[in-house]
């Protein structure tokens, strides 16, 4: 996931989160065709659920991550949900905490790159109101993604933890369900889901008109649209079109990638336009051409089917569906508690062309001090406000720059 459409907006989480853990796996069997199928059954929009589904609030923080409260060892803490993860990950803090020995380690691969990760078994965690056993984990100093996001982050639940639910996601009343089965409906669309040869969740999709390429389900990602720079280069996607730059860190480092916009995304036969979108140049999956992020999932009411490897997908009224904000400043920044902080600067962006810098420091945005409460209030908004608008940034040392939001790609 690139954490481009809220705070840090340059900054892939994905791989910040040590995130992309892969285990052995099969490769996706199942033909395009067959995994575009149209699937419909008789019934209310939620009636298909299982009678044990139990709804509960979720947070969509800074517009663009999926936060869910969660029960692990008796200490509630925030979490994650990263379907891009086939497996969780507990910060070395809270696994401190809990006296969990990571005393084994594993070589973990992710499309960003290779790391060494610690292990912990026997984890237990109450999520949706269900309790679930986890034989292993990984732990990961997540300090990093926790300063990037503004807020202690202590576990990410990837893929084990759904193992064998569906997961329901009703994005316009901020609420999730877990639950045994889903029989579908009259108002939904279906897609089957398969797995890559390093465990990445997959579905096929058409990416501006063209035939269906294998995609990773990626919850995780703050980015609408992933794709190789390959893929888009010999389809010519990014031909004639405005293109900046965004910073990816992972467990390899930090990278360029490019920015532009893809026409029309389709999903299950049903379509989003004028879709943000990143093109790298190191995507080391072989079984996908990019992946499918959470601003663009959450345009539609959403259930993944762990059970039976399905993805339903049902199309809200559009005056329902979730902004997907565009940065207009091209800033990337990492929140700390008392400033952000530029880690990037887009090119050609109203950043670049007022003479910001990495390594400046805003400490307040039109006169709101920033604090520990950035990204927990509406303050962090202010990148995604109307082209034209004029935003008072106070850096370090009290000076007063002004900067006049605008599309750059």
């Amino acid at each position: 996931m690139v954490k481009r459409n809220s705070d840090v907006s340059t900054v892939q989480r994905r791989a910040i989160l040590a995130g992309l853990l892969y285990g052995s796996g099969l490769a996706m069997a199942a033909t395009p065709s067959r995994l575009l199928a149209m699937t419909a059954h008789r019934g209310g929009l939620w009636s298909g659920l299982a009678s044990d589904a139990a709804w509960d609030s979720f947070e969509m923080a800074t517009g663009d991550t999926l936060v869910v409260r969660a029960d692990v060892g008796g200490i509630s803490v925030a979490a994650i949900l990263d379907s891009g993860s086939a497996a969780s990950i507990i910060s070395a803090s809270l696994a401190a905490r809990l006296g969990l020995d990571g005393a084994e380690t594993r070589t973990i691969r992710g499309l960003g790159g290779r790391a060494s990760a610690r292990i912990v078994r026997d984890l237990d965690v109450v999520i949706g109101r269900q309790a679930r056993h986890l034989a292993l984990a990984y732990t990961a100093d997540l300090d990093t993604a926790s300063a990037a996001f503004g807020r202690p982050i202590d576990l990410v639940l990837g893929q084990d933890v759904l193992a064998g639910r569906c997961l329901a996601l009703d994005f316009g009343n901020a609420r999730y369900a877990l639950a045994e089965r889903f029989a579908g409906g009259s108002d939904w669309a279906s897609a089957p889901m398969g797995h890559g040869s390093n465990r990445e969740l997959l579905v096929y999709a058409s990416i501006a008109g063209l035939d269906p390429v294998p995609l990773v389900v990626d919850l995780g990602s703050s980015t609408a649209l992933i794709l190789s720079h390959g893929y888009a280069d010999r389809h010519g996607l990014l031909d004639g079109k405005p293109r900046s730059t965004a910073v990816l860190g992972g467990v390899d480092g930090k990278r360029l990638a490019t920015t532009f916009m893809v026409d029309r995304t389709e999903v299950a036969g049903l379509g989003v336009d004028v879709i943000p979108a990143l093109a790298i140049d190191d995507w080391l999956s072989g079984s996908a051409v990019g992946n499918i992020g959470l601003p663009l999932l959450a345009q539609f009411d959403v259930v993944l089917d762990f059970t039976v490897g399905r993805l339903w997908l049902h199309a809200p009224a559009s005056g329902r569906r979730l902004a997907m904000l565009e940065d207009h400043s091209g800033l990337g920044l990492a929140a700390s508690t008392d400033a952000l902080i530029v880690v990037h600067v887009a090119a050609g962006s109203p950043a670049a062309r007022d003479g910001w810098a990495i390594g400046d420091r805003i400490v307040a945005v039109d006169g709101r001090p920033v604090d520990i409460t950035y990204t927990q209030g509406a303050l962090w908004r202010w990148r995604f406000g109307p082209v034209g608008r004029r935003v008072k940034l106070t850096v370090d040392g009290g000076a007063v720059r002004e900067i006049r939001l605008a599309d750059y790609y």
